[in-house]
């Protein structure tokens, strides 16, 4: 059976294709793939980090962060952010960990949904989200 008619006979559109978020990439030419982590402030990442062991890949959604997220940022794979930019202290930090990063995004956390799969590549200055998979209409 043709995967289209299937897609929209379910309902459910194919998005993987399309990017969901863009925003400025402070590591050039890399890539991420995991399950999202959203978290609006330190604290809620930092209990995070208490209480789940490292596991799957796994990529952080928040606001914005700075050095005091160092020892969170090591269990992620990558990041996504609100605010940013590739000069930023967030670039400064994800750059000497070589973690992805898409900064600047203005609405990750109030888009982005914990346990969704995503996608993140930087390619050049420009960082991509993309969702995996099929998301409800």
């Amino acid at each position: 059976m043709d995967k289209r008619k299937t897609s929209r006979q379910s309902g459910k559109k194919d998005l993987s294709n399309i990017p969901l978020l863009t925003g400025e990439c402070p590591t050039m030419n890399k890539v991420a793939f995991g399950r999202l982590e959203v978290f609006l402030d330190f604290k809620q990442a930092n209990h995070y980090l208490e209480t789940v062991n490292q596991g799957s890949s796994k990529i952080l959604v928040t606001t914005e962060i700075d050095w005091s997220w160092t020892r969170i940022l090591e269990r992620f794979q990558g990041v996504i952010t609100n605010q940013g930019t590739r000069v930023s202290r967030a670039a400064e930090v994800l750059t000497l960990m070589n973690k992805p990063a898409v900064l600047g995004t203005k609405r990750a956390t109030e888009i982005l949904r914990s346990g969704t799969q995503a996608h993140i590549v930087c390619d050049g200055n420009v960082a991509l989200v993309y969702l995996v998979g099929e998301k409800p209409t």
